[in-house]
C-alpha cells in the first residue's frame, strides 16, 4: 500500500460522524451561496474541498463553527447543534445563546487565509490567550503546551519573537499552533497558504500533513492539487454551492465523472 493509502485508511466511519451538515442553505441578499449541502466527516478523516472562487467553499466552512449564520439546514459537530438547539419540548428550534455557541467552539479550531495573530503579542502570548481566558488554564500549564504546539510546528525557539519578525510561513505555522492550544476535535483550513510566498508553502503544508497522520480531524479549503492528492481521504468539488463530486482523491482529481469537475481541473492542474 502507498503512503498516500495508508493515510487514506485514517478515518474510522464506525458510530457517529463528527460532523453532518444537512442540507444547509446560505443568502448574501439576493444571491444563494449555499444550496442545500450535505457533509458528513468521520473522526480521524481529512476532507479536502476544492472549487473555483465563489463556489461557496469558504461560507460553508465557517458555517460550521457559526460564524455565518445559515438560513437554512443544520449543523452539528460532536453530536452539538451549532447555532441552534431544541425547544424545551423539543419540537422547534430556536437561536443558541452565545455561551452555548461558544462552549461548540471551543472544540472546533480554523486558520485563515490572513495569519490574525496580535501584533503586540509574542508567540508565545499569542498562543496562551485563548486557553488562559477561555479554557481557564494556568498560564504555566498553557506556556508548557505552547511550547510543545511551537516544538511539534518546527518554530520552538521563536515564543519571545512578535509576529513582525516571522516570515509569512512562520506566521501561519504559528496561526495553526495557537489553534491546536485549545485541543481541538476539528481543524478548519481556509486556504490556508493562499497569502504566502511560493517558497513558504511547502513548510505550512508539511505541518498540515503531519497533523493528518497524527490522526486529527480536518476540513481544508485548498487550491493545492498535490496536498489534496497526497493527504486527503475525500475530495470534494464545489461548484454553485452545491456538492458537484465527492470521492477519494484518485476518483475525484484522476478521474472526475462530472463534466465541470473535468473543466476545472485543466484549468489547474497544468
Amino acid at each position: 500500500m502507498t503512503a498516500a493509502g495508508t493515510q487514506r485508511a485514517r478515518g474510522s466511519r464506525a458510530g457517529e460522524p463528527l460532523v453532518r451538515l444537512t442540507g444547509i442553505v446560505k443568502h448574501f441578499g439576493r444571491v444563494q451561496v449555499l444550496r442545500g449541502v450535505d457533509l458528513e466527516v468521520w473522526p480521524g478523516e481529512v476532507v479536502v474541498v476544492i472549487g473555483p472562487s465563489g463556489s461557496g467553499k469558504t461560507t460553508l466552512l465557517r458555517s460550521i463553527n457559526h460564524l455565518e449564520e445559515v438560513d437554512g439546514g443544520s449543523v452539528v459537530v460532536d453530536g452539538q447543534m451549532v447555532g441552534y438547539q431544541l425547544s424545551r419540548h423539543g419540537n422547534r428550534l430556536h437561536p443558541s445563546g452565545s455561551r452555548q455557541i461558544a462552549r461548540v467552539r471551543r472544540d472546533i479550531g480554523m486558520v485563515f487565509q490572513s495569519f490574525n495573530l496580535f501584533p503586540h503579542m509574542t508567540v508565545l502570548e499569542n498562543i496562551i490567550e485563548a486557553p488562559v481566558k477561555v479554557r481557564r488554564e494556568s498560564r504555566r500549564e498553557a506556556a508548557a503546551h505552547a511550547k510543545e504546539l511551537l516544538d511539534r510546528v518546527g518554530l520552538a525557539h521563536k515564543g519571545d519573537d512578535y509576529p513582525r519578525q516571522l516570515s509569512g510561513g512562520q506566521q501561519q505555522r504559528v496561526a495553526i499552533a495557537r489553534a491546536l492550544a485549545m485541543r481541538p476535535k476539528l481543524m478548519l483550513f481556509d486556504e490556508p497558504t493562499s497569502a504566502l510566498d511560493p517558497e513558504l508553502v511547502g513548510d505550512v503544508l508539511l505541518t498540515m500533513k503531519d497533523l493528518a497522520d497524527q490522526g486529527m480531524t480536518m476540513i481544508i479549503v485548498t487550491h493545492e492539487m498535490g496536498f489534496a492528492r497526497d493527504v486527503a481521504d475525500r475530495v470534494l468539488f464545489m461548484d454553485g454551492g452545491v456538492v458537484v463530486e465527492s470521492g477519494s482523491p484518485e476518483e475525484v482529481l484522476n478521474n472526475p465523472k462530472n463534466q465541470r469537475t473535468r473543466e476545472f481541473l485543466s484549468r489547474v492542474l497544468r
